[in-house]
Order: C-alpha cells, then sequence, then structure tokens
C-alpha cells in the first residue's frame, strides 16, 4: 500500500464528518449526502493517482465532494424541468383528448335516431350483439350495419370538424 492509499484511508476514518457536513449543506437531506460522498470517495480513489502530493489531500477529496453534490443538484433540475415539461405536454394533451371526445359526444347526439341507438346499444352498453339487437328490435345482422353507417358518419363529422379547426 503507497502512501497515498494509506492517506486516503486515514481521511475516510478521521474525515468522514467534515465531508458529510459539507455535502449535507448543499444537498439538504442524509440519503443524497450519503449518495454523495460515497461517489466521492470512489471518484477520489480512481483518481488517486492524479493526486499532486504536494496538495491537501482533504482538500481535494473536499473539492471533489461538493462537485459531486452540485452535480445532484443540476441533475434533480433537470429532473424537475423535464417532469414539469412532462406535465404541461400531458395536460395539453388531455385539454385536447377532453375536447375531442366532447366533440364526438355531440356527432353521437347527431346522429338520426336509428343510428344514434345503434351506437350508444351496439357499442358503448356493455351488452352482447344478440342483446343489443334484441334491445333495439332487429337482428344482429342489422345492427351491425346500422353501427357501421353510424361510424361512417361520425368519421365524417370528426373530419370536417377538423378541418374546420
Amino acid at each position: 500500500m503507497d502512501e497515498i492509499e494509506m492517506r486516503f484511508q486515514r481521511l475516510c476514518r478521521e474525515e468522514l464528518s467534515y465531508l458529510r457536513g459539507g455535502v449535507f449543506r448543499i444537498v439538504g437531506n442524509a440519503a443524497d449526502t450519503d449518495d454523495v460522498i460515497q461517489e466521492a470517495l470512489l471518484r477520489a480513489f480512481r483518481r488517486a493517482g492524479s493526486f499532486r502530493g504536494d496538495a491537501d489531500l482533504r482538500s481535494w477529496v473536499y473539492r471533489i465532494a461538493v462537485n459531486c453534490a452540485f452535480d445532484l443538484l443540476r441533475e434533480r433540475k433537470r429532473e424537475a424541468e423535464a417532469g414539469r415539461q412532462y406535465a404541461e405536454t400531458a395536460s395539453e394533451k388531455d385539454e385536447k383528448t377532453e375536447k375531442r371526445l366532447a366533440e364526438l359526444e355531440k356527432a353521437v347526439s347527431e346522429l338520426p335516431e336509428l343510428y344514434r341507438e345503434a351506437i350508444v346499444w351496439g357499442c358503448l352498453a356493455d351488452l352482447s350483439g344478440s342483446e343489443a339487437a334484441a334491445r333495439l328490435g332487429c337482428s344482429e345482422n342489422t345492427l351491425y350495419q346500422r353501427v357501421f353507417k353510424a361510424r361512417q358518419m361520425l368519421k365524417k363529422a370528426m373530419t370536417q370538424k377538423e378541418v374546420a379547426r
């Protein structure tokens, strides 16, 4: 074991509370402090060969720890910004979806009664095809034809609304 490794081990034993205190003041909680200290000590150990023996090891490791702490804060800030942007985008999408659903509901209400009933009972109700057809007093084949025609009418109506925007 060379002298730098021995100094490094002594530093870990004797100066850990000093390092933790400095990092805690930057990141503000114990869990993040522990993560930062661990990362900083790993970086310092990996870079021990680049340490100039004439410098203070404690200051060198402290600087690495501070840099790691600020790296963590920058990463958290990026994550928060990404989360904010996602929330805004999701909110816009939710608004668009709500608006689109309201338009679809309006378009369904404007269908001729025969086709509106076919959509409501044949698609929106939790009924089988035969149950829906029985409620409407028609055959399943007729129900499916009406649903097909109603969907075509809805598609046309929604396309026209989309073009009108």
